[in-house]
């Protein structure tokens, strides 16, 4: 990761990891973002596999907000823009070793998730 800023597929993984908050958040279960081959393949493919989620956002944000978890899932809408890879479009597919870096970037966000949720 040259400069310290994080590969787009690592940014992938952490996008991925703020969409699967929202939709757990909005109590979505269509698809669920959880499953552990719906993340295989999001690291396989992420802009196949992500783009409707993320125009799905706006809708996880409404859901949870009716269901009383308008601040949290409010915080993880609010990061995504932060998120998001560093070319125009998300990856079309990622090699092995991006693959890896996409699990890190998810296992990071789910951390930093977690972690704002508790400071609230």
């Amino acid at each position: 990761m040259p400069d310290d800023q994080p590969s787009d597929a690592y940014r992938c993984g952490q996008l991925y990891a703020a969409l699967e908050a929202l939709q757990t958040l909005a109590d979505v279960d269509f698809r669920s973002l959880s499953r552990p081959e719906s993340r295989q393949k999001a690291a396989k493919r992420p802009r196949p596999e992500m783009q409707p989620r993320l125009w799905e956002s706006g809708r996880y944000l409404d859901k949870a907000r009716m269901k009383g978890r308008g601040p949290a899932a409010g915080a993880v809408f609010r990061s995504i823009p932060s998120l998001m890879p560093s070319t125009r479009h998300l990856p079309d597919t990622l090699s092995g070793d991006q693959q890896k870096e996409f699990e890190q970037g998810r296992q990071a966000q789910v951390e930093a998730i977690g972690e704002e949720s508790a400071d609230h």
